[in-house]
């Protein structure tokens, strides 16, 4: 533990122990992993929220089929090694997040100028003053409807940019269930 210079012992126990309970929530949420938050099974991939069963098929034509009924990947690519998966998934996170983005903006009646997939540490996303956005690759895990709203906090950002209590409304308006994803990402975004 780290305390500032000059606190006594006493001080130091005094504090441990008024804090106690705070720290064993948060030492319990570390030592948590993402299959058991985000309830997936050992070998399964996180895809819009859910887990899908992998199937790797070197002699596969396609890349790759998804079944989101079955929740199943059937790939050429072996999603088990960590570097393949990253790239899998920013490579699906490019078509899906840019599909999803132009049919959410042209529903909502907001324009954008450019779409940029990235692997930001602290972001889910941001709108530049000229109207690009770029959005988290890892918003692919998450389920559609925080995805969505990521989305559409970006797509407010082309008209606010700022957030004062008129982007708040016009986000409002566009994502009924606001406080859910902002909570579902609070307490899942982490483990993604």
């Amino acid at each position: 533990m780290v305390v500032p210079n000059g606190y006594k012992d006493a001080q130091i126990r005094t504090l441990y122990h008024s804090k106690s309970d705070w720290i064993e929530k948060k030492r319990a949420q570390l030592c948590r992993s993402a299959e058991d938050v985000l309830q997936i099974q050992e070998g399964q991939l996180l895809l819009l929220g859910s887990g899908y069963q992998v199937i790797y098929v070197p002699q596969q034509q396609q890349v790759e089929e998804i079944d989101h009924c079955e929740r199943l990947i059937s790939t050429s690519i072996n999603l088990q090694d960590r570097e393949q998966q990253e790239c899998w998934y920013r490579e699906y996170a490019r078509r899906y997040l840019n599909e999803r983005l132009h049919k959410l903006a042209g529903e909502a009646g907001y324009q954008f100028n450019r779409l940029y997939i990235r692997g930001q540490k602290t972001r889910w996303g941001s709108c530049s003053t000229l109207g690009n956005i770029s959005l988290n690759w890892k918003l692919v895990k998450a389920p559609v409807f925080v995805s969505d709203y990521v989305i559409y906090h970006e797509l407010v950002h082309t008209r606010f940019m700022n957030h004062g209590a008129g982007f708040w409304l016009a986000v409002e308006q566009l994502v009924p269930d606001l406080q859910d994803a902002k909570d579902w990402l609070r307490y899942n975004g982490p483990y993604l």
